[in-house]
């Protein structure tokens, strides 16, 4: 057996356990629950998926580019090294999206300043961060304001912030 014969088999069997991995992910229901850093670490690069995403770049850029040189063994153990990278990162983005909002309450808002983004007739929209994200909320105030004035929130009613324009403090 030679080194494409082996280079071959590692290929293979790396995408049958993929496949398998897949399979088991989507397909049956493993109630868990984990806890995660969102940071790229040493774990991210050392662990079965790593190690399968790895023989699976580096089995299969062997298979299709050839082993019979030590540059060509080189690629392939680069392109298994970018499939766990390609892993690490993408698992840190899926990861970061699961972030808990916090709950904030809309009287925490008093005092921000934020822009008018629309304003007609004593009421009217702003965007602020609120729960650990970019929201428009509807703000009331006086008449002789407009659409892109800079405003202060000074009160909450009914989920309605009080806004007066910044100019008048």
């Amino acid at each position: 057996m030679n080194l494409e014969d082996i280079v071959f088999y590692v290929a293979i069997g790396s995408s049958i356990l993929f496949i398998l991995q897949v399979i088991i992910s989507f397909f049956i229901d493993l109630d868990a629950d984990f806890d995660f850093d969102a940071s790229m670490g040493v774990s991210d690069f050392f662990s079965f998926k790593g190690g399968l995403h790895f023989l699976l770049g580096f089995g299969w850029m062997g298979v299709l580019n050839g082993v019979e040189s030590v540059g060509k063994i080189l690629m392939a153990v680069a392109v298994g090294i970018l499939f766990v990278v390609v892993l690490a990162y993408v698992y840190r983005k899926v990861y970061s999206l699961a972030e808990e909002r916090t709950h904030q309450d809309l009287h925490e808002l008093i005092g921000t300043e934020c822009e008018l983004l629309t304003y007609y007739n004593g009421s009217g929209t702003v965007n602020v961060d609120f729960d650990g994200h970019r929201e428009e909320k509807q703000v009331k105030g006086t008449s002789s304001m407009k659409s892109g004035d800079i405003v202060k929130i000074i009160d909450c009613q009914d989920g309605i912030l009080i806004v007066e324009d910044r100019k008048s403090n």
